[in-house]
């Protein structure tokens, strides 16, 4: 008998077990990507990465010292998901692509080629099911570290600093025509949360409060999302859609509030 293949196999709502390839056809069928990106968080967690949805056109970001790592998810295995992949590992340390499994999945030669592939391309390989309403990561192959130049510096800061910008992670990784809630976003909310609590204030005086204290002025007379009005003495107030937004994004408003309690404390 040939060598089974086996797989690590995660299942988010029990327990942790091995897996050998096989399939149920009892499993439930993943629509959409994002169906995908909880799992594929809580697997990345249990791995010791900070996680982040759509972070600078990555479907999911992870931090791990000084690893980053990118999760690039599709439906299914194509060359513009390869294309997609390769174009991160020109920053990231270590880059997976995640698919979902179906109820027809067979561990056979064109699958191994598939595998083969990826191997030589140095990319990883996830696999997300779904049974019974439990969700299940499987690592079907890991990416090799050294297999790539990571030459593009200025993409890997310009994701390192949009995933050091945000406090929680509100977006779905694979979401599609849906607000996403950027570093630069959440920084605009900080300041009509700021506005909101002490009432107008100018750009110094939202700095000493705890605005950034190089990009309050610009963001403020940027007024990008329309949620500042400025007053004729150079203060800055909220705007009706600012205060809707501090009721829309209401789990990051939670977060500023028990900050600032916190240092206040």
């Amino acid at each position: 008998m040939g060598r089974v293949k086996y797989f690590f196999l995660i299942c988010y709502n029990e327990v942790v077990l091995l897996f050998s390839g096989g399939t149920s056809k009892q499993m439930d069928i993943i629509r959409y990507e994002k169906d995908m990106y909880e799992p594929l968080r809580m697997h990345m967690e249990a791995c010791g990465f900070t996680v982040f949805a759509e972070a600078k056109a990555c479907d999911l970001v992870g931090k791990k010292e000084d690893q980053l790592l990118v999760v690039e998810m599709k439906r299914h295995l194509s060359f513009d998901l390869l294309e997609q992949a390769i174009e991160r590992q020109s920053y990231a340390d270590l880059v997976y692509v995640a698919i979902p499994k179906t109820g027809s999945f067979k561990l056979d030669k064109g699958f191994r080629s598939k595998l083969r592939v990826l191997s030589r391309l140095g990319l990883g390989l996830l696999l997300v099911s779904q049974t019974n309403g439990h969700s299940f990561v499987e690592v079907a192959l890991d990416p090799k570290p050294d297999s790539a130049p990571r030459s593009n510096k200025r993409k890997r800061n310009s994701r390192e600093n949009e995933i050091a910008g945000r406090r929680i992670d509100l977006n779905i990784g694979g979401s599609r025509g849906v607000p996403l809630m950027t570093a630069y976003r959440e920084a605009s909310l900080f300041l009509v949360f700021l506005l909101d609590s002490h009432g107008p204030a100018t750009p110094k005086q939202l700095r000493s409060l705890g605005g950034d204290s190089k990009k309050t002025g610009s963001t403020l007379r940027s007024n990008f999302y329309h949620w500042f009005s400025r007053n004729e003495d150079g203060s800055y107030q909220a705007s009706d859609q600012g205060r809707e937004a501090l009721l829309t994004y209401e789990p990051l408003t939670r977060t500023f509030l028990q900050k600032t309690q916190q240092e206040e404390e």
